[in-house]
């Protein structure tokens, strides 16, 4: 089966696939990449004061150092993931479905034309500080090893929740931060392969309940228009669409499971997932999660090792339908 008789799907990934400098070379070459790093920079200066350009990709930008402070890497994400959409669309690669996983799901309904950009960004500045003004600090951890583990652990049980499950072999767990050096400790125990993810806060668990009633005050405002391509939250493992008023706090608040939502893709045939997440580490997510036998194609673009520009590529000669 040809690349161009399955559907094409762009991936949009959250926190844990940022690092300074991602999407540098794009910067450097792609007008239209550029254009909405830049726009996006002047509303991020004008919200909160400081270049995410400069932060980004300023003289102090090491890709080797964490890029873990959640006001400039939230936007970051954002804008990333967005600016390569608008890249891939204007070379002519349209996308058949959307797929969004945690910060990514903006992404996903922004590109899709469900929430306009100037909102969608403005949704994403502003919801570190409302998490910092309400929030127990917390951390993520992403584990190697079956989702189980967690259930048969009862400190995991106890100091911790399980907040995604992407395969058969890798789920993230949450919790408070005073908790995570004990949860790190019974992974080793179990010895079981772990990273800690660059977040201050234990996302899509119960850590973060304390921010709803802000949150809805927050972006009561928020209104959605009909998507132009069908959006899919992993959150909600299905499709999404305007008339849920809840989607923005059930996108922060619930477990992510790319399993089960690429189980549901993958019984309709399968897809072309385009991973447009800085990392490309959703591809390799979504690889493990394939069925046996799937005919589905896996490209990614962005790598903290370069060569973006040949993937890049590589990916609109593979996507470009004749």
């Amino acid at each position: 089966m040809s690349i161009p008789s399955l559907p094409v799907i762009f991936c949009f990934a959250g926190q844990g696939s940022q690092y300074y400098r991602m999407g540098a070379a794009l910067m450097d070459t792609q007008p239209l990449f550029r254009h909405w790093m830049e726009a996006g920079d002047a509303q991020v200066r004008q919200s909160l004061g400081f270049s995410l350009l400069e932060r980004l990709y300023g003289p102090d930008a090491q890709p080797s150092r964490p890029f873990d402070q959640l006001e400039a890497s939230h936007p970051a994400i954002f804008l990333v993931q967005y600016a390569l959409a608008k890249v891939m669309v204007g070379q002519g690669v349209r996308p058949d479905l959307l797929l969004g996983v945690s910060l990514g799901e903006f992404v996903a309904q922004c590109v899709a034309g469900m929430l306009p950009f100037a909102a969608a960004l403005d949704c994403v500045l502003r919801q570190p500080a409302l998490f910092a003004a309400t929030c127990p600090p917390g951390g993520m951890v992403a584990v190697l090893a079956a989702p189980g583990l967690f259930d048969s652990s009862p400190i995991l049980a106890e100091r911790a929740e399980r907040v995604g499950v992407n395969s058969d072999g890798h789920f993230v767990l949450a919790a408070l931060h005073a908790d995570l050096n004990a949860v790190e400790a019974e992974l080793r125990r179990l010895d079981v392969p772990f990273q800690r993810l660059p977040v201050p806060f234990a996302f899509h668990s119960r850590f973060v309940a304390p921010a709803e009633q802000s949150w809805r005050d927050a972006f009561a405002d928020i209104r959605r228009d009909s998507p132009f391509w069908p959006v899919w939250s992993a959150c909600a493992m299905g499709p999404i669409g305007p008339a849920d008023n809840d989607l923005g706090w059930r996108v922060v608040r619930q477990p992510m499971n790319v399993q089960a939502t690429v189980t549901r893709l993958e019984a309709q045939g399968g897809a072309v997932y385009v991973d447009l997440s800085p990392s490309g580490t959703l591809a390799a997510l979504l690889r493990q999660a394939l069925p046996a036998g799937s005919p589905s194609r896996l490209l990614s673009v962005l790598s903290p090792f370069g060569a973006d520009l040949d993937r890049l590529q590589k990916t609109l000669v593979a996507l470009r339908r004749g």
